[in-house]
């Protein structure tokens, strides 16, 4: 395993990390949170880190998109996050986040594309899945209570079934060794986030 993405999964396993989604949930319900728990993985990264010289640093490379005819103008996209060592800055470790819900993608049946596309397609280390699953019924309480109306009530679902597709098509990938954290906190309603991890095998 990589060392700075192994840092990375004992941020995600600890109390501090639960805590702070707890409050990061508290405040920011009401929206996807992709990049509210990136961002603070790479604060938690470098508070631990950056002394040691390895950073944690979102949108980072800047990479040439594929073109698809000759005559077309060059664009670029940014990697999610990358984890930097200072004495290897040219050689980032790449990982790709993704944050969803339980209905989202037809209940996972078929994300080994979005896999493909995301961790193997723009040659990622590592890739992690966050999916966001909360009480249909307490979630909308809480919004009625302050007027509000999302999308997300309507996401959840009863079974289990989207979880076990997801865990099948992570263990399953070839080239690559997958992980699953489970974090459930309880502000301002009960919610679990599930973290569906990959990391590249290297020769």
């Amino acid at each position: 395993m990589n060392k700075m993405f192994n840092q990375l999964l004992s941020i995600i396993e600890s109390d501090e990390f639960k805590y702070k989604l707890n409050e990061l949930n508290d405040n920011f319900f009401n929206l996807k949170q992709e990049i509210h728990i990136r961002n603070l993985l790479v604060e938690l990264f470098n508070q631990k880190h950056k002394e040691q010289g390895e950073r944690a640093i979102a949108e980072h490379p800047r990479l040439e998109k594929e073109k698809t005819t000759e005559k077309e103008r060059t664009s670029y996209t940014r990697v999610d996050l990358s984890l930097v060592d200072e004495k290897n800055p040219k050689a980032p470790f790449k990982i790709e986040l993704k944050y969803h819900f339980p209905k989202d993608k037809g209940g996972f049946s078929e994300y080994q594309e979005s896999i493909q596309k995301h961790f193997f397609g723009r040659k990622s280390n590592g890739f992690i899945l966050i999916v966001c699953d909360s009480d249909k019924n307490l979630r909308e309480k809480f919004e009625e209570k302050w007027n509000i109306d999302t999308i997300f009530p309507k996401l959840s679902k009863e079974d289990n079934i989207w979880k076990e597709n997801l865990k099948n098509k992570f263990e399953e990938t070839p080239d690559s060794k997958s992980y699953y954290y489970e974090i459930t906190i309880e502000k301002p309603f009960e919610t679990t986030y599930h973290f569906f991890i990959l990391e590249e095998k290297k020769e």
